[in-house]
Order: C-alpha cells, then structure tokens, then sequence
C-alpha cells in the first residue's frame, strides 16, 4: 500500500516537474538548480544550460548577438574609461595648481 502510494506521489512529481520545466525557461533553470545541488554538481552551470536550452530559437539568437556586441564593444568601453580619467585628472591637476 505504501509502496503504491509513494509510486504515485513519484508520477504525479515527475510529471508536475515535466509540466513546469518545459513551460518556463527560468521555473527550469531553478529546477536544475536544485537537482544539480542535491547531487553535488555545480547549480549555477546547470542554470545557466537549462536556461539558454528553454529559450527559443530568436531568443537564443539575440543571447548570441548580445554577447558578441558585448565582447567587441569591451575594448572600446575601457579605453573611453581611461580617457574619462586621464581628463579628470588634468582637470584635477590644473585645479590644484591654480589655487
């Protein structure tokens, strides 16, 4: 009897996991999570693939694109960085020499 009842209570899970998991990119991200914790693996890893595998084909894409953006845009946001500064610190300079 109890063995039935734990069958069933296992099927209803599993199936209610299926639902969830195939529904909502981020409800199966968490989902992995979870599961990789329990069993030792790395939970942030097991997010980040169940998400990027329940997004769709254009969302997938734009992800691509974004990253690409990012990491050619990288080289160009330090060196306006550094250029930011290099200013402030002749506007710094010139302040400081003229007081």
């Amino acid at each position: 009897m109890a063995q039935n009842i734990r069958q069933k209570f296992q099927d209803w899970m599993d199936t209610l996991v299926d639902a969830i998991a195939h529904n909502d990119a981020g409800m199966g991200a968490g989902i992995a999570a979870v599961r990789a914790a329990l069993t030792g693996k790395n939970p942030v890893w097991a997010a980040i693939k169940a998400l990027v595998s329940g997004l769709s084909g254009k969302a997938k894409v734009a992800l691509v694109l974004l990253l690409v953006l990012g990491l050619v845009l990288a080289p160009v946001l330090v060196v306006v960085l550094l250029l930011v500064l290099v200013v402030a610190a002749l506007v710094a300079a010139v302040r400081a020499a003229s007081a």
